[in-house]
């Protein structure tokens, strides 16, 4: 799971899925680069170890046609109360106790 490496493993391990799918799309390093109007070494460093500015980063995404992943990278969870939460984990519903009518014996 990703949410469970340091950051740069996870940065090294997107480097190496964006030179897997730069050779995907049948484009070399310098190509790449002038299609993301960037240097040639600034796309060797984020293959080579993940490094670059998120604009690079978002540049890079653009001229592979992968930018679409990029939508739901800071996206707010849908769960907006914690009645939802707790439904969404899968957990007891909450419940009131009921109200004793007016005659029951106390």
């Amino acid at each position: 799971m990703i949410d469970l490496l340091p950051a740069s493993a996870v940065c090294a391990q997107l480097g190496r899925r964006l030179r897997v799918l730069r050779l995907a799309r049948n484009l070399g390093q310098a190509e790449l680069a002038a299609r993301a109007g960037c240097s040639l070494s600034a796309v060797r460093r984020l293959e080579a170890q993940g490094q670059g500015s998120l604009e690079l980063v978002v540049r890079v995404a653009q001229a592979l046609q992968a930018a679409d992943g990029l939508g739901a990278l800071f996206e707010l969870p849908a769960v907006t109360s914690i009645a939802q939460a707790e439904a969404a984990a899968g957990g007891p519903v909450r419940r009131r106790a009921s109200r004793r009518s007016a005659g029951a014996a106390k």
